[in-house]
């Protein structure tokens, strides 16, 4: 049961997702106005069911930051030099289309009588926004007829003013160490509230009987409602049973223990 209130709770921090033209335009209370697209593609291939769907939310943002969200949209489409990037519908249609061929080419290969189906469900929009910042997400949601799905979730966070990204740069160099063992403490007690007194005896966070310090995760680091997150990918740190960990650090705490980059910790109240 804990392990479903975890993934409930983890869409429900990332799932709300909220699209690129120039110059900026903003809506009551300096949030951005958004572009919005969605396309999906649902085909036979045989006995297979395939299917390819993408939702893209957009913020209208200054030059700048339209080149960088649009970089991170991009990246989260495995798109080409081929597709305009400056046309949310050519891009949507380039991701549902090429995933589509993927999938027709795999289950082509597949060997058997089998009838598995394919989908893939890319949700990209914003998942935070302040007068500052905005931090943009794209959510995986895939199956390839194997035994499971997976499950992906990726984020940025951007300066509005410039197109920065604002991540693991946000951190003091010096203060690594600190910081990862502060996050291998919050991430113990994940697991030892998970899994109750099985934790001291198969807790993934242990090599050779011995607690490790976690690393920062792969994707980075980005921010949400005041908070540094910190989220593990499936497999990242433990195994898939245990869903996509995660945890936060006030920014402000942060500050305190004085963990932040200095110019950065200055813009922190």
């Amino acid at each position: 049961m804990k392990k479903i209130l975890f993934f409930a709770g983890m869409l429900a921090i990332l799932a709300a997702c909220t699209n690129v033209k120039d110059p900026a335009v903003k809506e009551e209370g300096g949030m951005l106005k958004t572009d919005s697209v969605t396309d999906s593609i649902g085909i036979k291939e045989g006995k297979h069911d395939l299917t390819a769907t993408i939702k893209i939310v957009a913020p209208v943002g200054n030059e700048a930051l339209n080149k960088s969200i649009t970089q991170f949209i991009m990246k989260a489409i495995d798109g080409k030099a081929s597709v305009d990037s400056t046309d949310l519908k050519a891009i949507a249609h380039y991701f549902v289309t090429s995933k589509i061929e993927e999938f027709k080419k795999d289950v082509k290969e597949e060997e058997g009588p089998y009838d598995l189906p394919r989908t893939y469900f890319l949700e990209i929009g914003v998942s935070y926004e302040n007068d500052k910042i905005i931090t943009m997400n794209a959510n995986h949601d895939v199956y390839l007829g194997g035994p499971h799905g997976s499950y992906i979730i990726d984020a940025t966070t951007f300066n509005k003013a410039d197109g920065k990204v604002i991540g693991n740069n946000i951190l003091a160099q010096d203060k690594l160490a600190d910081v990862k063992n502060q996050v291998t403490k919050q991430l113990q007690d994940f697991f030892k509230d998970m899994m109750g007194e099985d934790y001291e005896k198969d807790s993934p966070l242990k090599e050779n009987g011995k607690e490790k310090i976690v690393e920062l995760p792969e994707n980075g680091i980005f921010i949400e409602n005041d908070s540094a997150v910190f989220v593990y990918q499936q497999y990242e740190i433990a195994p898939y049973a245990f869903g996509i960990p995660s945890t936060k650090i006030a920014l402000k705490d942060l500050k305190k223990n004085g963990w932040l980059e200095e110019e950065f910790a200055k813009t922190i109240e």
